[in-house]
């Protein structure tokens, strides 16, 4: 059975059982460290080159050759979306360092949420003819990689030993 250990907040650890960030939860740390790099980059090398006059009024003037309805609320959409995962990002890596219990909750929430959020975005862009126009799939294969990640790390977090040992505090 093994020893077990109270924690700060009334449950209990087993000693010999796995605990920390150690293990898979590396995969998961790069994975944070890795949205909140890429996600910044996105929106300092295309949202906010987007919402500059020329390239604003390009997109979403009527008069426009390129014009479509949908490119102001997709736009926008991708600017709050992108900008809110950046903040829950780093929300997420300061809850996970100080290894909170409502951690393995925010990630699970996080990452379907992620899955939601790109959902959306592709059916918002699938609707613009110039995005049709030069898509290559690339949107589709995120989608897929992300049902993917969701599938392994949900349940990773709801029956992982070392999730329910370290998320204590």
């Amino acid at each position: 059975m093994g020893t077990m250990m109270p924690t700060d907040n009334g449950t209990e650890i087993r000693l010999n059982h796995p605990s920390g960030l150690g293990g898979w939860m590396v995969l998961v740390q790069i994975g944070l460290y890795l949205s909140v790099i890429r996600l910044l980059f996105m929106v300092f090398n295309t949202m906010i080159p987007s919402f500059q006059p020329d390239i604003w009024d390009t997109l979403t003037s009527p008069d426009s050759s390129v014009y479509d309805p949908l490119w102001k609320p997709a736009l926008i959409f991708e600017a709050v979306v992108n900008i809110t995962f950046v903040l829950f990002s780093i929300f997420l890596l300061v809850q996970m360092y100080r290894k909170k219990s409502t951690f393995p909750r925010w990630i699970i929430f996080y990452y379907v949420m992620n899955l939601i959020m790109l959902i959306i975005d592709y059916v918002l862009m699938a609707n613009i003819e110039l995005v049709q126009q030069m898509d290559e799939g690339g949107s589709m294969q995120d989608i897929g990689r992300l049902i993917i990640s969701c599938a392994i790390w949900v349940p990773y977090f709801l029956r992982s030993k070392r999730v329910r040992n370290t998320f204590v505090n």
